[in-house]
């Protein structure tokens, strides 16, 4: 991990190079807290995007000798998503699913660059950027209760009502950064 986060800050300092880096959820033996850690590692760093996916367990692969250690419980269909692991429950997947796809309408989209560093401030001392995150993704499903077909209009009103009723900014603060 040392070596992986020295080489990253290498190439955002010293090159060119646009950096898409995937985060995958759902390793055996992972946590959402553990995850959450990671996550944070990456946001620090800086990459250009940071995809989110769950993990996928194709036939014949590696990960197949974890399955009953770590209790995994993967989809009967490609591409086999998991499902469950003995430290994560099919909810909390689901409520990662949702944020992962609120993340590449909202931050990998590019649409939304002044509103980040608010968005992605740590809502209670002990916070984290992923924490932060989660959140509004759970106050936007709440509000829309669809993962697709948002509208960029849409997503402008989420974030403001979010910034403004949950996080408790002024709505003159918000307008500028929208």
């Amino acid at each position: 991990n040392a070596q992986t986060d020295a080489n990253l800050r290498w190439l955002i300092e010293h090159s060119n190079a646009h950096l898409h880096t995937d985060l995958i959820f759902g390793l055996p033996g992972e946590t959402i807290e553990s995850f959450a850690k990671g996550f944070d590692r990456l946001w620090a760093i800086g990459p250009q995007e940071i995809q989110l996916g769950i993990l996928k367990r194709l036939r014949g692969t590696p990960i197949d000798r974890h399955t009953q250690a770590y209790g995994m419980s993967y989809d009967d269909q490609p591409p086999y998503v998991v499902q469950h692991t003995k430290d994560l429950d099919k909810t909390l997947i689901q409520r990662f699913t949702r944020m992962a796809k609120y993340w590449d309408l909202v931050v990998n989209s590019g649409r939304f660059k002044k509103t980040m560093s608010v968005l992605m401030t740590p809502v209670e001392p002990d916070g984290s950027p992923f924490w932060s995150f989660m959140y509004f993704s759970d106050a936007l499903w709440l509000a829309t209760g669809k993962t697709y077909g948002l509208s960029p209009e849409t997503l402008v009103d989420g974030i403001f009502e979010y910034l403004t009723n949950e996080r408790g900014l002024f709505a003159d603060e918000v307008k500028p950064l929208l």
